[in-house]
């Protein structure tokens, strides 16, 4: 029995040894990373540099397209034990996994190749450890680089789309426009309610109009646009009410009609901006509310003037903005609508919102749904003229 005992132990160091030996060359070759063989779960073999850098904190997770997933590690010798487990489990051959830490402000991230050494059943893994933190980053900016230069080419390529589109729209308002003046000025009878869908139609046709001429800007790359002083107040009537009509009776057969509730103090002060394009940020975050609410609910829209700031909400109780996606909701080209969205409806919203000074946000209310809110600087009313004394006679 003690003899069996003591040659599978000799035979135990024998293998080890000759393991060591075949891979004498491959590790001076590689002195710079962290070298060890694992056995049974464990570290039988390891160089200087492994045990220096084994003593950086963990947690470790695996990191890959720039995102950390997968268990936490404590160690480097549990990372290693985990991915000695995986190759032996499945019988693969070289494996390369790279850990990030989970920890800190400038997280370091490995480089983990690890291979079966011996056979399976003698279970010895070769584990190289390599520091990559500095290629990791240029990677994320190389990425980061190339996505930038894919939009400022999408960009460009929607510019010369919209320069052709913008003319021919434009020609086509001018005819409805004209068709609509000569209506108006023809007298012809109608009912009130008829009278007040002839003047929303004329002010829809003026903000296509407005719309098409800041979308040839946009091809012609301006940036100026037109600042006055704004009432939110007339901006948020004109666009709930031509909103309205495509939120309360445009809905999936079947689902309840969303509902539109809206309360607004009796005076705000005003605001610096262009009153034709928040009305367009307005009508957007209407229609986007909608579209969320595939079984129907209420979309509340609330205005108030909060120190010196005026700050307009719209809530919905649909179902909310992914946190992964809070960060890139306003970006150009995002959108989580598939191909039923082009992604720069909220993104030129942002844009006007911040050309005008003030910000636009978006949450996820406790409640479910997702709240958008807008704030601007309130204008300081004009100081009043004091009256002139009567002369003396």
């Amino acid at each position: 029995m003690k003899h069996d005992t003591l040659v599978r132990k000799l035979d135990e160091r024998t293998t080890l040894h000759v393991s060591t030996f075949k891979l004498s060359s491959w590790a001076l070759e590689t002195s710079a990373s962290a070298l060890a063989v694992l056995r049974s779960g464990g570290v039988v073999l390891a160089n200087s540099r492994w045990h220096a850098m084994g003593r950086a904190r963990g947690p470790w997770r695996r990191y890959a397209e720039g995102r950390v997933q997968g268990p936490e590690y404590a160690s480097l010798r549990d990372v290693a034990a985990a991915e000695a487990e995986a190759v032996l489990a499945q019988g693969m051959g070289p494996h390369v996994t790279r850990y990030q830490q989970t920890r800190g402000t400038d997280p370091q991230v490995l480089e983990v190749r690890s291979e079966a050494v011996t056979p399976s059943a003698m279970r010895q893994v070769l584990v190289l450890a390599r520091d990559i933190t500095a290629q990791a980053r240029d990677e994320e900016e190389l990425v980061h680089a190339r996505a930038t230069l894919m939009e400022r080419a999408q960009l460009r390529a929607l510019g010369e789309l919209a320069a052709g589109i913008a003319h021919d729209l434009r020609n086509t308002l001018n005819a409805m426009r004209l068709r609509l003046e000569m209506l108006q000025r023809d007298a012809i009878p109608l009912t009130e309610r008829g009278q007040h869908h002839m003047d929303a139609l004329a002010r829809i046709v003026s903000d296509a109009g407005a719309r098409v001429g800041r979308l040839q800007d946009f091809s012609r790359q301006k940036t100026d646009t037109h600042v006055e002083q704004v009432q939110l107040l007339d901006v948020v009537r004109d666009a709930v009410d031509i909103a309205r009509g495509g939120i309360e009776h445009r809905h999936p057969k079947g689902a309840p009609a969303p509902h539109l509730d809206v309360v607004l103090p009796e005076q705000l002060p005003l605001v610096a901006g262009s009153a034709m394009e928040l009305r367009y940020v307005l009508i957007n975050l209407l229609i986007n509310a909608r579209d969320a609410m595939p079984q129907g609910g209420t979309i509340r829209v609330r205005a108030a003037r909060v120190a010196k700031a005026v700050r307009l909400t719209v809530e919905d109780e649909g179902t909310g903005i992914p946190e992964e996606h809070l960060s890139d909701i306003f970006r150009a080209f995002f959108t989580t609508k598939g191909d039923k969205g082009t992604g720069l409806g909220l993104s030129m919203a942002h844009g006007v919102v911040t050309r005008a000074g003030g910000t636009l946000t978006a949450a996820n209310r406790p409640e479910g749904g997702a709240v958008f809110t807008l704030s601007f600087p309130a204008l300081k009313p004009p100081a009043r003229r004091k009256g002139r004394r009567p002369a003396r006679g």
